[in-house]
């Protein structure tokens, strides 16, 4: 198992006090999410703060380590996530929302904000002074996350880095779809049909360490950034979660739990200065005016 020898020093290391426990709240804007679409939790409010991505366009940057789930530094030990919990609720004591959703546990590696989706024709090429300072020998996944509303559906491709280290690669035509407001994964297979959060790569490539272009060939009606991410792990908050609409009592339904060692035979590793966000998809109804609360559980040998 990652990170220790034996379920025994897993266990041990908790027992030494190696461990912390962090909490977190994010409140989903109003404006409506296409259900089965896909948000990024770092873009709205709570604790951590919102991350709007808002630094020079077009030039790579890292996100704000105020801005992500927040861990101790334990170098030259190394940190595994312990557990995870999730649970979700509505926005009053008088609504009530379906807050099943699929999530990812990410680390926020690298963003380039502010790009023009109604640039048709224009290829927009980004500064990479800043690069990996995390995973740079193997990349992440892109997001094209919105930073405003978007009137129409767009297509773009963009050129990037591969895992191998080869440039020049091309994505696929990918399209974008309306959204109402920042912060909804814009990325789409048809119109409003999401097809996961994460862009699909040039045939044989696995990952991106850096994106050197993007080109829309059909105008998207408003503003986005692409960001590299690497998934930790994936988690289902399976029930909804809601309030009595008659009065102050509050129902909620269980908390949801992932217990990576348990559940999935390893122990997923964080590096000192990770970033950490939630991305998800609300897959039985929108997630807009929607709560995210939960606990993250790390340990370390």
């Amino acid at each position: 198992m990652a990170g220790f020898s034996t379920l025994r020093a897993y266990a041990a290391a908790d027992e030494a006090g190696q461990a912390w426990i962090t909490g977190f709240r994010k409140a989903v804007a109003s404006a409506a999410t296409t259900t089965s679409a896909w948000i990024d939790y770092s873009y709205f409010a709570g604790s951590p703060p919102a991350n709007f991505y808002a630094t020079s366009p077009l030039a790579a940057a890292y996100v704000d380590s105020t801005r992500g789930i927040y861990i101790p530094t334990v170098s030259p030990m190394t940190q595994h996530v312990r557990a995870l919990w999730l649970m979700s609720a509505a926005s009053s004591a008088t609504s009530t929302t379906n807050g099943r959703q699929a999530v990812y546990l990410c680390d926020y590696l690298l963003y380039y904000p502010f790009i023009d989706t109604d640039a048709v024709g224009e290829q927009q090429d980004f500064d990479n002074t800043v690069t990996l300072s995390r995973y740079a020998s193997s990349g992440g996944q892109v997001m094209a996350v919105g930073q405003s509303a978007a009137s129409t559906i767009g297509t773009f491709t963009f050129t990037y880095t591969n895992q191998d280290g080869t440039g020049g690669r091309v994505s696929p035509a990918i399209r974008t779809f309306a959204v109402a407001g920042g912060g909804q994964i814009v990325s789409a297979s048809g119109a409003g049909a999401s097809f996961g959060p994460f862009l699909p790569l040039q045939a044989g490539d696995s990952s991106v360490r850096s994106i050197e272009s993007v080109t829309f060939t059909v105008a998207g009606g408003g503003l986005m950034a692409l960001v590299i991410v690497k998934p930790l792990l994936s988690h289902v908050v399976a029930q909804e979660c809601r309030r009595t609409t008659t009065g102050n009592l509050e129902s909620y339904g269980s908390c949801s739990l992932l217990t990576p060692v348990l559940d999935q035979a390893n122990a997923p590793r964080i590096y000192d200065g990770a970033v950490l966000g939630l991305v998800a998809s609300g897959y039985a109804g929108s997630l807009a005016s929607s709560i995210l609360s939960g606990i993250l559980e790390t340990t370390w040998n």
